[in-house]
C-alpha cells in the first residue's frame, strides 16, 4: 500500500488542490452544535481571552483522499470537518465584503474557488470543494459563489442541502456576536484560522486502499491527549493489582459519563473546566490554562493537587465532577435551559458550576439566575464570551471556597447571591448602555438572539400572568413559530398600506414587529392584513399575542392585571405601534433582567 502523508494548514488545503466528495458519500449531517464547536474550538485554541493570539499551531483531524486521473481529490474520509471549513471560508469572505473590507479578500477567494489546467491544456473554473451527491442540491454552489441571500430557509430542500444553510447561518452569527463587524477582527480571525489550523491529509493511490485506511482510523482512533497522558500519570502512582483495577473502573465511568451526554461533551473539555473550577493557580503567564497547557501543569503540580499521594482519590473526585457535569447539561433548570437556548455552544458557565456542584435545588438556581444575566448582558452588548473564561477562572475557586464556608447558614441562599452580584453585576454595568441600546433595535438581522429574547419574553410574560405556562421551559416556547405582524413578504397593496413604506424593510424585522402564534393558527393567516389578524391572535393560547388587539386584563389587583399593564393595546398597526411594541419589550427585558433602564416610556 503506497500512503502520502502531509500535515497542511487550512489555507495550504485549499489553495493548493481541488477536491469531491463521491456520489456514494453519506449525506452533510453536522448541526449546529458540531459547527459551533469547531468555531469555538478553534478560537479557544489561537485566542486567549483578551483577544490576543496564542501560540502554537491547532490539529483538527484527519481526511482520507486519492486522486482521480485529473489530479483531483477524491475525499473518503473527512467530509464533515471539511465541508464546514469551506463554508466558514465563505461565510468570512460575505462578512468582510459587507464591512467593506477589501484587503486580501481576493486570497480569500482563492481558497473558495480558482483556475484549473486539465492535461489538454484548457482552463476554467472550479469550486475548491465539489460534493457529487445528490442531497447537497446548489446549496454549496450558491454559498460559494456568494449567492447565499438567494437561498430560501431550507424548507422543501434535502436534509445535507438545508443543513448546509443552517451550517452558514450559524458561521455568520458566530462572526456577528464575536466581532461585531469589526472588519479588521474578522480579518485576523481568518488569518490564524487559516494558517495556524492543521489537518493531517492521507493520499492513497486509490479508493481500495484509501477504504481501508479510513476503516482503520475509525476502528483504532489516533493520537494522545492531556486526558489520555493524566490517565498514564495517575497509573504511574498506583502500585497495587487491586488499586490499579479500581482505578481503571472510575476513570471508565468518568469518561463515559462525560461521553453519553449526548450533547457532543469532550472529556478534555470537562477537565480543564475541573481544574479551573477548583485550582486558583490553574494559569499559565496568569491566563487561565488552554488545552494545550493542560498536561504540563498537571504534571508540574501532581503532588500538590494529591495525584501523587492519593489517585484513586482524585480520580473518584474526578468522576463526581463528571456526574455533575453532566446534570448540568442534559438536566437543566429553569435558567440553564435559557443559557441553551441563547448560545448552543455556550459551556463557560459550567467552570462556575463545578465550583457549585454541592447546591442543589432554589441555592443552584440563585447561581443559574446570574449566570443567565451574565450570558445575556454580553451577548446583547455583542462582547466576546471568551472574555469569560478568565472571569470565571478568578471568581470560579473563590466561590468554592465561600460555599464550604457558608453552607448551612440560614441565610445562605440571599449571602450566595450578594457574594456573585459582586462581580456579576461589575460586568452587567459596564455593559448596560450597550444593552439597553441593542434592545432598541433588536431584530431579525440578529436572528438566534431575537428568537432568544422573544422565547424569554412571552416565558416571562406567562410567569407574572400566573398562568398555566408559568412553569414552562423556554423550549416549549421555542416550538411555536415567529409571526411577522406586519408581513414578511409583503404585497404591493401592503407597502402602500404602511405609513412608512420605504422603511418597511426594516420594520418588518424588529423585535417590535414579531409575535409567537402556534403553526395551525399562523398557516390560517398567511398575508392577511392587521385588521383581520387581530382577530385570529385572540384564538392564541399565549399572552403576548392575544395581548396585541385586546387588554387581557382580569380585576384590577390580579396576576392577569399586573401582566396586562406591561404591553398596549392596537387597533391599527402603524410604525408608531411597532415603535412602542420594541421599546415595551426592552423595558420587560431589562427589569426581567435586572439591567438598570436608563430610558422610559
Amino acid at each position: 500500500m503506497q500512503i502520502e502523508v502531509k500535515h497542511p494548514t487550512v489555507e495550504e488545503v485549499f489553495t493548493a488542490s481541488f477536491y469531491e466528495i463521491p456520489a456514494f458519500q453519506r449525506e452533510y449531517v453536522w448541526k449546529e452544535a458540531q459547527v459551533s464547536s469547531l468555531l469555538s474550538d478553534a478560537q479557544d485554541a489561537l485566542f486567549d481571552e483578551n483577544g490576543s493570539p496564542t501560540t502554537g499551531e491547532y490539529f483538527i483531524g484527519s481526511i482520507v483522499v486519492y486522486s482521480s486521473a485529473d489530479g483531483v481529490f477524491q475525499l473518503i474520509d473527512g467530509q464533515q470537518r471539511l465541508t464546514t471549513l469551506f463554508i466558514c471560508l465563505c461565510a468570512i469572505r460575505d462578512a468582510r465584503k459587507q464591512a467593506e473590507d477589501v484587503e486580501s479578500v481576493s486570497f480569500l477567494q482563492g481558497m473558495i474557488q480558482d483556475q484549473y489546467q486539465t492535461l489538454e491544456g484548457t482552463t476554467g473554473t472550479r469550486l475548491r470543494l465539489k460534493p457529487l451527491y445528490e442531497d447537497a442540491g446548489d446549496v454549496l454552489e450558491s454559498i460559494a459563489l456568494g449567492q447565499f441571500g438567494c437561498l430560501t430557509d431550507g424548507k422543501g430542500l434535502p436534509n445535507s442541502a438545508r443543513n448546509m444553510i443552517h451550517a452558514y447561518e450559524t458561521v455568520s452569527e458566530f462572526l456577528q456576536e464575536q466581532f461585531n463587524g469589526d472588519a479588521t477582527a474578522i480579518r485576523k480571525f481568518q488569518a490564524h484560522l487559516t494558517k495556524r489550523v492543521r489537518l493531517v491529509r492521507i493520499q492513497t493511490a486509490g479508493i481500495s486502499d484509501a477504504l481501508r485506511i479510513f476503516e482503520t482510523i475509525n476502528d483504532r482512533g489516533v493520537g494522545l491527549n492531556a486526558l489520555d497522558l493524566l490517565k498514564n500519570l495517575l497509573f504511574m502512582q498506583v502500585k497495587k493489582k487491586d488499586d490499579f483495577d479500581k482505578l481503571t473502573s472510575i476513570w471508565k465511568d468518568m469518561v463515559h459519563t462525560i461521553e453519553k451526554t449526548g450533547r457532543g461533551e469532550k472529556p478534555l473539555r470537562f477537565l480543564r473546566y475541573f481544574m479551573m473550577a477548583n485550582f486558583a493557580n490553574a494559569r499559565k503567564k496568569n491566563k487561565p490554562l488552554t488545552e494545550d497547557d493542560l498536561y504540563e501543569w498537571l504534571s508540574d503540580n501532581k503532588d500538590a493537587i494529591g495525584i501523587t499521594s492519593n489517585p484513586i482519590a482524585f480520580a473518584k473526585r474526578l468522576l463526581v465532577s463528571a456526574q455533575a457535569y453532566r446534570k448540568f447539561v442534559t438536566e437543566p433548570d429553569f435558567h440553564l435551559s435559557n443559557i441553551y437556548a441563547l448560545s448552543g455552544r455556550a459551556r463557560q458557565h459550567l467552570i462556575v458550576l463545578l465550583a457549585c456542584e454541592v447546591l442543589e435545588g432554589s441555592s443552584l438556581s440563585v447561581v443559574t439566575r446570574q449566570l443567565e444575566r451574565l450570558l445575556v448582558a454580553y451577548v446583547l452588548a455583542q462582547e466576546p464570551t471568551k472574555a469569560l473564561d478568565l472571569i470565571f477562572a478568578d471568581e470560579a475557586p473563590k466561590l468554592q471556597a465561600w460555599i464550604a464556608h457558608h453552607l448551612g447558614q440560614s441565610d445562605f441562599g440571599s449571602a450566595l447571591n450578594a457574594m456573585l452580584d459582586v462581580w456579576v453585576q461589575r460586568e452587567i454595568d459596564r455593559l448596560n448602555p450597550r444593552i439597553e441600546a441593542a434592545l432598541d433595535r433588536l431584530g431579525l438581522d440578529r436572528k438566534t438572539t431575537c428568537r432568544f429574547v422573544l422565547w424569554r419574553l412571552a416565558q416571562q410574560l406567562e410567569l407574572v400572568a400566573g398562568s398555566p405556562l408559568a412553569d414552562a421551559p423556554i423550549g416549549h416556547f421555542a416550538k411555536f413559530e415567529v409571526e411577522h405582524v406586519l408581513p414578511n413578504t409583503p404585497t404591493q397593496e401592503h407597502l402602500n398600506s404602511f405609513d412608512q413604506e420605504a422603511e418597511y424593510g426594516a420594520y418588518k424585522q424588529l423585535l417590535g414587529n414579531l409575535t409567537l402564534l402556534e403553526k395551525p393558527i399562523n398557516a390560517s393567516i398567511g398575508q392577511d392584513f392587521f385588521a383581520l389578524k387581530r382577530i385570529e391572535y385572540q384564538k392564541s393560547g399565549l399572552f403576548m399575542t392575544k395581548s396585541l388587539s385586546e387588554s387581557q386584563s382580569v380585576g384590577v389587583k390580579t396576576s392577569f392585571g399586573r401582566a396586562a399593564k406591561l404591553l398596549s393595546q392596537h387597533a391599527v398597526w402603524s410604525s408608531a405601534a411597532i415603535r412602542t411594541r420594541q421599546a415595551e419589550f426592552a423595558r420587560l427585558a431589562m427589569d426581567m433582567w435586572g439591567f438598570a433602564r436608563k430610558s422610559a416610556l
